[in-house]
């Protein structure tokens, strides 16, 4: 009895198989999102709050003190990078009515409307052409409830739009803090264009998106954490084909880098070095889909096997860090710029034998400062025994706990004062 007599004489209906099969549906196309200025009534008060931080960040007051030496020093930003781009500080919190910002109320669970919030701390306005789009606000650690309690606070009816610095060279280069973007501008502004996104998952608005269209050569510097990496990795390299992943090193972003000596137009020399093949690329393709484009899967492909031998360290593309050339920060796939185990085995691509050889080029240098200190003479959180650094590509610069004190830590950061304390390790 066939299929279809068994179901007649169940009485059930025969279910037609469809005609879509072996078809995955079109994925949908991502498009830049078009953005538009705050209300005017909202950039008049948001000008008036920039203003009066401008002011505040530059008064004797002792916390306006300590705020604009932690930028000079901590994040490296110069007295005329900070009045240029007019960072500011709110001294105490505030709570405004959101009819002085032209905003719709938001109402609370009784009914009553909340007020608009303007936390303490270091604000970071973005201003194009005269207007203001956002206030974005630093919270210092004090000020923070709990772990959970953002440290960037976003002001309510600001825009969520890229920061652009400059817009005319052939290289852009990726970061996710602003504070980040404004020293990397400051320190290589000739070299490359700078775009902030905010965080790692944002993508970017059209003005940003024709800009990282227009250019040879995009560096992802994304935060060297997983949500950085992963981002680097899927997203950008799948819509812009010309990006390439730059990581920081020695710390998870340019500020942690400049805070252990990093030299930062160094990092980023080194960066259009290591990719000046692409960059000397032709004109890349528009980054997105066109709309005839289907993706057709087929029902039966077997892919090659691979076979069962070969390791890393056999390949060509096998080198130590890329970045500092040091062995005791591990080896890395050169070509996917990926962190490699010791004995790992080699990937699909080279046990099939379809890695190409390797082209010799002019190896960057090792990133060092002119002003930082000689391995000997730094001592880190990862030299001290209270140090305990969580599973990672490279251990000295991982993220870990302090016993001693209970809070986490580098293990690249200049270690403190505790370590005189520590006993000897293993003990």
């Amino acid at each position: 009895m066939t299929y279809p007599e068994a179901c007649q004489y169940l009485g059930r209906e025969v279910t037609r198989p469809s005609t879509l099969a072996g078809r995955r549906p079109t994925k949908p196309q991502w498009a830049p999102r078009v953005t538009t200025a705050p209300t005017d009534l909202w950039q008049e008060r948001a000008k008036r709050l920039a203003e009066e931080s401008e002011n505040w960040l530059f008064h004797h007051h002792t916390f306006a003190q300590t705020m604009l030496a932690w930028l000079k020093e901590r994040r490296g930003l110069s007295e005329e990078t900070i009045k240029e781009h007019r960072l500011g500080l709110v001294l105490i919190d505030r709570f405004e009515g959101h009819g002085q910002w032209g905003l719709e109320p938001v109402f609370k669970d009784d009914g009553t409307p909340k007020k608009i919030w303007i936390p303490r701390g270091l604000t970071i306005p973005l201003w194009q052409e005269g207007k203001i789009h956002r206030i974005r606000i630093r919270r210092p650690k004090f000020a923070l409830r709990s772990e959970a309690d953002p440290r960037y606070y976003l002001l309510r009816g600001s825009d969520t739009r890229a920061m652009v610095l400059g817009s005319d060279k052939p290289v852009s280069i990726l970061v996710e803090s602003e504070l980040d973007a404004l020293l990397l501008h400051q320190e290589a502004g000739d070299l490359v264009n700078v775009i902030s996104l905010g965080n790692a998952q944002s993508r970017p608005d059209k003005k940003a998106a024709d800009l990282l269209q227009r250019s040879r050569l995009i560096l992802l510097a994304l935060d060297a954490d997983a949500a950085g990496g992963k981002e680097s990795w899927q997203w950008w390299r799948e819509h812009y084909p010309q990006s390439r992943r730059w990581p920081p090193v020695a710390g998870k972003d340019p500020g942690d880098m400049l805070t252990v000596g990093v030299n930062i137009r160094a990092w980023v020399k080194a960066g259009l070095t290591e990719y000046k093949d692409v960059a000397a690329q032709p004109e890349q393709p528009v980054y997105l889909a066109r709309a005839e484009e289907e993706l057709v899967v087929e029902e039966h492909h077997e892919p090659t096997p691979p076979s069962p031998t070969g390791t890393c360290e056999s390949c060509p593309w096998y080198e130590l860090n890329p970045w500092t050339r040091n062995p005791a920060l591990g080896a890395w796939c050169h070509r996917r710029m990926e962190p490699l185990a010791t004995g790992a085995p080699a990937c699909e691509e080279f046990r099939r034998g379809e890695v190409p050889p390797r082209q010799p080029y002019e190896q960057g240098p090792a990133v060092q400062s002119a002003t930082s200190p000689t391995p000997q003479e730094h001592v880190t959180c990862a030299d001290c025994p209270h140090f305990e650094a969580y599973p990672g590509p490279n251990p000295r610069q991982a993220w870990g706990k302090c016993r001693k004190r209970g809070r986490g830590r580098f293990g690249c950061a200049t270690a403190c004062r505790v370590i005189g304390e520590a006993p000897p390790r293993g003990d």
